[in-house]
């Protein structure tokens, strides 16, 4: 672990990095995220053990993706396109 930037919170913390792609998977890659260690295991514990070994690449970025961001996010965004 290491001091620095939550990608999901943004608290100044103690991080950890995260695989967006499970090493179990797809090995050693270089899509990786700082997050605290609360983030990490709701992460975890959101996706589950069974979508670990997932072979999916694009499963495991949109899943991430909709995790990070959230459905708040995307009204928010479709509130910003709709009222343009």
């Amino acid at each position: 672990m290491k001091i620095g930037t939550c990608n999901k919170c943004g608290k100044e913390t103690y991080v950890e990095i995260h695989h967006i792609l499970p090493k179990s998977t797809f090995g050693e890659n270089d899509q990786k995220m700082d997050l605290c260690p609360n983030r990490h295991t709701d992460y975890h514990q959101e996706l589950g053990t069974k979508n670990l070994k997932n072979p999916d690449m694009v499963f495991h970025f949109y899943f991430y993706s909709r995790w990070k961001h959230g459905l708040l996010g995307l009204l928010i965004l479709l509130a910003f396109f709709y009222f343009l």
